[in-house]
């Protein structure tokens, strides 16, 4: 009797199994879809992504992610007043928390992202990366 071969390769857990799109797309469809122009949408789309990676952190790294976005926003948008800045980083907040309340183990981090067209339906492709 021979021996099986153990199989070497590794295994991928559950959440890892979808695409990055498509679980955008159920995390922040309808945040991105605020965006009236392709502009606007892809901005929405940088957000997202932005606040699925500060969630895949620490909370005191998250919190400390989140002021450098902020500043970051503030001075690529230096016409932002208070308000807007206030209402950024809620929109921030809330999405990171959905992010850990929908997929708190799936820890890729979201390294590009981009929408398009496609026929009538606006299209997402994510590059992910995993870390550890």
């Amino acid at each position: 009797m021979g021996r099986r071969k153990k199989d070497r390769r590794r295994r991928i857990d559950t959440p890892h199994k979808r695409k990055m799109s498509e679980i955008i797309w159920e995390f922040a469809g309808d945040f991105i879809r605020m965006g009236d122009t392709p502009e606007e949408k892809h901005s929405l789309l940088n957000a997202a992504c932005s606040a699925w990676s500060i969630a895949c952190n620490s909370p005191e790294f998250s919190k400390k992610n989140l002021d450098h976005y902020m500043r970051e926003y503030r001075r690529f948008n230096p016409g932002a007043d208070e308000e807007e800045l206030a209402g950024v980083r809620s929109n921030m907040e809330k999405l990171i928390q959905k992010k850990l309340e929908m997929f708190p183990n799936d820890l890729r981090q979201i390294v590009g992202a981009r929408i398009f067209k496609l026929g009538d339906k606006d299209r997402i492709e994510i590059m992910s990366a995993r870390v550890g």
